[in-house]
């Protein structure tokens, strides 16, 4: 079964790519990527380069790319101005052709419909579909073998007057294509406005027809959109709201003062927009209900695949508690086998305490009192003591915090909680380090025998009744092609199932039974860690004992239960004789408890991991630029369009 899953994605793939074929009429065409530099100057006309970067491996000979002007697409819901028109400028407007990035310009046939140049056959050439308000630039191959392996094409023309001007906003509502041979793997378009003194929270930005992309207000005269996948079926459509101070010299044509347009309406018919899609959404996940005999019989498979692969042995161990460390394993592999192959931040801590505890590190509390908020700690690193005998993890801690965070003897937990804030170079170094602390420890625990050997070969197994959705998805596209019916509802839900329950296999976690028989007994010394303090026949150990035990209540997440108990059943004077190193730091100051240490510690890390996350964050939204985002449903009903078109 484990060699029959590669074989049933393929065969998936296959039957996707048969049942879709008909969809593409130029499956031999990649168009690998599209960039665009659209240049609007102070008198609204918009300046096109744009580069369209292409694979033919098909008979073709000719290429055609239509551009259509028309400042208002056909249904505009909004108010139209008939006076409100762009033009083309044939001036104004260049074709160079490359293969294997080798300029052919001069080598190719070049024709423009606005010059009544004729194609191949001896027509006019023109707009497909045909329209006044259009223009098609026509390139002929044939002189040079036809269209065949890697050629880019580079067009560049201008629209005057793109620019629209209302009472208090000016919109650049453009749609550059909507119609292409194959999809397009990848595009970047860069738009860039008039030279000005504006914020950039004075520019809006809505991208339309797209499923996947996002926009960012680079600057106050820069927008760039990125995306990763342009589907045949899409179109790239943008509309820019900008202050109307940018354009001084636009033309009185192209300002429209009317008392239904202005920046208001224009924000609210985008809220509009976005709240259908949001309405679309929400109703294809009610309709979800609809294919409900095979969400039936997705939980079925899953729970026989829980029963098989997944649920845990029943281990020889039936006790409720083990009142003593039942292996000698560090705090993070215990960690590892307790939360099913995961180390957390807490094992951080813990082994942390750990090394506290084994008198690697020695602690020193620098503050006045115990609630002070000046309240400190610094660290020493015992430089004399053999760090042979460390695990890889351990060795790994003692550099990050030591050598990269303090200055290789000592550092403080504030030195710790500042190194994030420090900038974008520490703060990715402190997500670094942790990230190999977590890859360290979880090398180092799988080398035990906690979980099953036959993990992949069962996953393998489970995974064959991926079948079911995929095959139910087929068959619903071909049903609905065959049909042309509306199969959204059925086509998500298989989707869905079939991806939750990959996610489902592909975690599945099963224990060995040596390593179900060890969970079984640490699951029993947690219980007693949390529950010693209602057993009056309990002699309590030694603060030294409690801090071994409390390394691994801290992996456990139950430190803090644990240590409310101590506080209760341990004297503090104890702190003051028992040799204890975390638990009895501090002793003798005001707001003294047991775990002060071990609080201040958690605090410590969470804080500098938040601290760090924060300065990356804001660094990328800092780079970013303004406001911008992803591309929503409907559309501005933008003017220009048009596409590429080979034969």
């Amino acid at each position: 079964m484990k060699k029959f899953a590669p074989f049933l994605v393929f065969g998936f793939m296959m039957l996707m790519i048969s049942v879709i074929g008909s969809f593409l009429s130029f499956e031999d065409i990649k168009i690998n990527k599209y960039t665009a530099d659209l240049t609007i100057n102070e008198s609204g006309d918009l300046q096109v380069s744009e580069r369209w970067d292409m694979v033919y491996s098909g008979e073709y000979s000719v290429r055609f790319r239509d551009i259509r002007y028309n400042k208002y697409a056909d249904g505009y819901p909004l108010y139209k101005e008939p006076l409100n028109t762009a033009s083309f400028d044939e001036q104004a407007v260049s074709v160079r052709v490359f293969r294997d990035n080798v300029d052919i310009t001069s080598q190719v046939q070049i024709g423009y419909s606005f010059e009544n140049d004729r194609d191949e056959y001896g027509n006019f050439i023109v707009c497909e579909p045909y329209s006044l308000q259009c223009e098609s630039l026509f390139v002929n191959f044939t002189f040079v073998g036809g269209l065949y392996g890697n050629i880019s094409f580079v067009y560049e023309y201008t629209i005057k007057g793109a620019i629209t001007e209302y009472s208090d906003v000016s919109e650049l509502n453009w749609r550059l294509f909507d119609y292409m041979e194959s999809k397009v793997k990848e595009a970047e378009v860069n738009i860039y406005f008039p030279v000005n003194s504006h914020s950039i929270e004075d520019f809006y930005v809505f991208g339309h027809g797209l499923s996947k992309g996002t926009i960012n207000i680079i600057s106050n005269n820069r927008v760039q959109i990125l995306i990763d996948e342009i589907l045949k079926t899409e179109y790239l459509e943008f509309r820019i709201l900008t202050p109307t101070t940018l354009f001084p010299q636009l033309p009185s044509r192209n300002k429209v003062i009317q008392s239904s347009m202005n920046l208001a309406a224009l924000l609210a018919y985008e809220t509009d927009l976005a709240a259908q899609t949001n309405l679309r959404i929400l109703v294809a996940q009610v309709l979800i209900g609809l294919s409900g005999a095979l969400v039936v019989l997705m939980i079925f498979v899953t729970y026989k695949v829980y029963l098989k692969y997944d649920k845990e042995y029943t281990p020889a161990f039936q006790a409720q508690y083990f009142r003593d460390l039942p292996s000698t394993e560090t705090p993070a592999e215990v960690g590892y086998l307790f939360h099913m192959q995961k180390v957390s931040d807490e094992d951080v801590t813990a082994t942390l305490l750990d090394l506290i505890r084994r008198r690697y590190i020695s602690i020193e509390y620098l503050g006045q009192d115990m609630t002070s908020k000046d309240a400190d700690f610094s660290m020493t690193l015992d430089q004399g003591k053999a760090t042979s005998e460390l695990l890889p993890h351990e060795s790994h801690l003692l550099k990050w915090f030591f050598q990269i965070i303090g200055d290789g003897k000592t550092v403080s937990t504030k030195t710790i909680e500042a190194y994030g804030k420090k900038g974008i170079t520490q703060a990715e170094r402190f997500q670094k380090e942790a990230r190999e602390f977590v890859r360290l420890a979880k090398t180092t625990a799988s080398k035990h025998d906690y979980f099953e050997k036959t993990l992949s070969t069962d996953r393998s197994k489970a995974m064959a009744f991926i079948a079911i959705p995929i095959v139910f998805g087929i068959a619903t596209l071909l049903v609905s092609s065959m049909f042309v019916v509306e199969a959204n509802i059925p086509l998500i839900v298989s989707v869905v199932l079939g991806v939750a329950y990959a996610i489902y296999v592909a975690q599945i976690k099963k224990r060995s039974v040596n390593g179900n028989e060890l969970y079984a007994k640490w699951n029993a010394f947690k219980n007693f860690m949390l529950d010693f303090g209602n057993m009056k026949d309990y002699p309590i150990p030694a603060v030294t004992v409690w801090e071994h035990y409390i390394v691994y209540a801290t992996s456990f997440k139950i430190a803090d239960q644990v240590m409310d108990q101590l506080r209760v059943k341990l004297p503090p004077e104890l702190a003051d004789t028992s040799g204890a190193t975390y638990m009895g730091l501090g002793y003798g100051r005001r707001g003294f408890y047991y775990g002060y240490a071990l609080g201040r510690f958690n605090q410590t890390l969470s804080t500098a991991r938040t601290n760090s996350l924060q300065t990356i964050s804001a660094h990328h939204a800092k780079a970013s630029g303004g406001r911008g985002g992803g591309f929503g449903g409907g559309s501005s009903f933008g003017g220009g369009g048009g596409g590429g078109r080979s034969r």
